[in-house]
């Protein structure tokens, strides 16, 4: 078996009697313009062997990558979760042997078996992949948290692991939500103590190996605060008894007879350009600049003033006003805490349209303008531009988080006796849940997302 990294999270994997790319992204940037490959790649589509299969693990963009896949012929066998999106937006671009299958399930050939693995992340559809032939076994965890009973399933149905690449990065996405700068020592833990009971005859970190770029490129200081070589070197304090090496795209491996070899960069489809990872280097006392709207698609001031204005007034506005008559629980918690909540717009130039709700128990006011400045209890700061992409659903969450600033301090208070309690209670955002969960169309936002994508392709 040859297992290669093509960069990211995509890897081909030549086994005997098929030939899989799983998680394909060729192109830079990905996840609407928002990264690129971390270290620096290119691929070489030419010398990409004929693909029988195609696995995507969950529908995330920097693993379900549309005009990547657009690139994958269309006769390949395609595995997927089950997942509805996923199985739609393949059936447009052209793939007609979809198999969405459930983790735990084995994909039985007569030289080869696969394998998903079952992942507890919550709210979303994933597997990682175990590819077993006669020459070994490798395990793609991808980005699913294992369990200590998925993990002692696999071992007992195939025993020593070859290779693992595995979760690592600890990934501080959490700083997007209340821009929280701490060391994920827990998870970090939790990734470690999952090799130790895989046990594999080698480890390689992966599926992490991007870093944001342009105007974006600042948050590389902030998201990523675990490096490959902190894991490889954490694993090696821990007594690790095998063998944990770094990869980089166009790094393969080969497995067979009980053993794993590394060759750099002898793949002929993927190559490594430059070792940047130095630009993704945690440091949290680093500079955070003032939110500003790049508008990349140039779209007028007036368009993103009606837009955004309309959909705070008479949109979240509207709603509020609704929720205290039909007793919406998103809307009775803010009442019950009595909540101040800001939104902030941000236009291109930098001038800012203030609107703060407040929530009292008879009734909610609202106000705009200078005077909705004022201090609030939760503020939701974002820029114009990618706030209406998100409103037309052209937009997704993943590309405008980085335009979006959220922060609050909610909490219970009481006194006794002497003592007094006091208790965070974190509450939804109400932009965010307007938009998701109650705005015409959001049922279906996720789907005219990749409408927009294939016929961007096209």
């Amino acid at each position: 078996m040859k297992v290669t990294l093509l960069g990211h999270a995509s890897v081909l994997v030549e086994m005997e009697g098929a030939i899989c790319v799983m998680d394909p992204v060729f192109f830079d940037p990905f996840e609407e313009g928002a990264v690129v490959s971390c270290p620096k790649r290119v691929v070489h589509l030419a010398r990409l062997p004929p693909i029988d299969t195609l696995i995507v693990s969950h529908r995330h963009p920097d693993h379900f990558d549309l005009p990547s896949l657009a690139q994958v012929r269309r006769d390949c066998d395609v595995i997927i979760p089950a997942d509805p999106l996923l199985a739609y937006a393949l059936e447009r671009l052209g793939f007609q042997r979809i198999h969405p299958v459930h983790p735990m399930g084995p994909i039985l050939s007569k030289r080869f078996e696969l394998y998903p693995t079952k992942s507890e992340a919550p709210g979303v559809r994933e597997f990682g992949m175990v590819f077993k032939d006669a020459s070994g076994c490798f395990w793609n965890q991808v980005d699913s948290f294992l369990s200590t009973e998925t993990i002692e399933v696999v071992r007992e149905r195939f025993g020593i692991i070859d290779l693992l690449f595995a979760m690592y990065a600890s990934q501080n996405f959490e700083y997007f939500e209340g821009r929280s700068t701490e060391f994920p020592h827990e998870t970090h833990r939790d990734n470690l103590e999952t090799i130790l009971r895989i046990d594999p005859r080698v480890v390689a970190p992966g599926a992490a190996g991007f870093r944001f770029c342009a105007d974006r490129a600042w948050l590389n200081s902030f998201v990523f605060p675990i490096s490959r070589e902190r894991f490889v070197a954490d694993l090696g304090r821990l007594g690790f008894a095998g063998a944990a090496q770094i990869m980089n795209p166009g790094d393969v491996f080969e497995i067979g007879a009980g053993s794993v070899s590394r060759r750099p960069g002898a793949s002929a489809a993927a190559e490594l350009v430059e070792d940047d990872t130095a630009r993704i280097r945690f440091d949290p006392t680093a500079p955070v600049p003032e939110l500003l709207d790049p508008n990349p698609d140039g779209t007028s001031r007036a368009s993103l003033v009606e837009i955004t204005n309309s959909f705070v007034t008479e949109g979240i506005n509207a709603y509020v006003r609704a929720g205290y008559q039909n007793g919406d629980k998103i809307v009775n918690r803010y009442r019950h805490h009595r909540m101040r909540y800001a939104i902030a717009i941000v236009l291109p130039g930098g001038e800012t349209n203030w609107y703060r709700l407040e929530f009292d128990p008879e009734e909610v006011s609202f106000v705009a303008g200078a005077e909705a400045a004022g201090p609030a209890d939760l503020v939701h700061r974002i820029a114009a531009s990618a706030l209406a992409g998100w409103i037309e659903h052209s937009k997704s969450f993943f590309y405008v988080r980085a335009y979006s600033r959220r922060s609050g301090t909610v909490y219970d208070l009481a006194a006794e006796g002497r003592h007094v309690r006091l208790e965070r209670r974190p509450l939804p955002d109400l932009l965010m849940h307007y938009l998701l969960n109650v705005m015409e169309g959001s049922e279906v936002a996720a789907k005219r997302q990749v409408d927009l994508a294939i016929e961007a392709i096209r």
